[in-house]
């Protein structure tokens, strides 16, 4: 069996019906109009056949092109029609954040869901603006709508930039990588204005551009850990210090940062500092950290994890 095969057996599951029955009873409970957020990925699925008939309207950028754009799709969940349509939605999103569509840069659609008291003319316009932000003398495209980026800019945002980014909203909800449904409220009231600069700091752009390293260490996480313990919110907590620690220690290099980030999940956070670790890189003091590792045995890891998780108890110890 392919493992396509097994994630659609998945779906099958009661964790679809789980999830499609808390958006229909947050329905119930919230005025205004829902939408699904979509971002086709050009290939033909059974999904796409079945809302062809749907009209998608699209983000309004300004002077700023992507292909494809995405847009929101208007559902009644009234509608018997409509709500077979977010059951596929679900569906379909948990085919899209199986970690291998990741690992081998598979083309994916993007997908959440929306309650908003918008017009979905008025919105589109909205999230198209915040979309567009400055960063210095450029611009940039903020991916916000795409749930393996929103999850770690909320983490990375000020409480008045996340307050800003679901303004116009009642609720975001969206499936992250645990397969777990995350629903964003907006504590405040909703507010109809664009806002079209975020004051996002050089800081938070370097850790913005992160974004793409993080999603590849949580997806090799996850594909070589299928029993993982840790959740998404904790591993991003690990992964986002790594990638601060690399740096400092003058690793810039995309891959550098997920293999840093990578065993400092899986072995652990100080696994740099390991005799092992340190006299393989002084000896190889020139090379990629990858390049530096590739040598380290499966015996010498699992030696260095209990090292270091054994000098992590002896701590503890002495502490009480």
């Amino acid at each position: 069996m392919n493992t396509n095969n097994e994630v659609i057996l998945t779906v099958k599951s009661g964790k679809i019906k789980e999830i499609f029955q808390k958006i229909i009873d947050l329905s119930l409970q919230t005025d205004g109009y829902f939408y699904l957020i979509y971002q086709s990925n050009n290939n033909k699925t059974n999904f796409e056949n079945k809302i062809v008939k749907k009209e998608v309207v699209l983000f309004q950028y300004i002077n700023y092109n992507i292909k494809p754009t995405p847009g929101l799709i208007k559902l009644n969940l009234a509608k018997e029609q409509d709500r077979i349509i977010l059951q596929q939605s679900i569906e379909q999103f948990y085919l899209e954040v199986a970690p291998q569509n990741t690992l081998f840069a598979k083309p994916r659609c993007v997908y959440g869901w929306i309650f908003s008291p918008l017009k979905i003319e008025m919105l589109v316009k909205d999230m198209g603006l915040t979309a567009i932000q400055k960063n210095n003398n450029t611009t940039e495209l903020l991916r916000y709508y795409d749930p393996t980026v929103l999850s770690v800019l909320l983490r990375i945002f000020s409480d008045n930039q996340k307050n800003m980014l679901i303004r116009s909203l009642y609720f975001w909800l969206y499936i992250n990588s645990d397969r777990q449904l995350i629903i964003e409220k907006n504590p405040r009231n909703i507010s109809r204005h664009a806002f079209l600069n975020y004051s996002i700091s050089e800081k938070q752009w370097r850790q913005i551009g992160w974004i793409e390293s993080r999603n590849q260490t949580l997806a090799r996480y996850h594909f070589f850990h299928p029993q993982y313990t840790l959740l998404e919110s904790q591993a991003d907590t690990i992964i986002l210090q790594a990638f601060e620690n690399a740096e400092r220690r003058g690793y810039k290099n995309k891959n550098d940062l997920s293999e840093y980030a990578y065993y400092s999940l899986t072995i652990h956070p100080e696994f740099i500092d390991h005799d092992v670790i340190s006299q393989v890189i002084k000896q190889n003091d020139n090379c990629p950290l990858i390049a530096q590792l590739k040598n380290i045995t499966s015996s010498q890891w699992n030696k260095i994890k209990d090292d270091l998780n054994m000098n992590k108890i002896g701590k503890r110890n002495e502490s009480v």
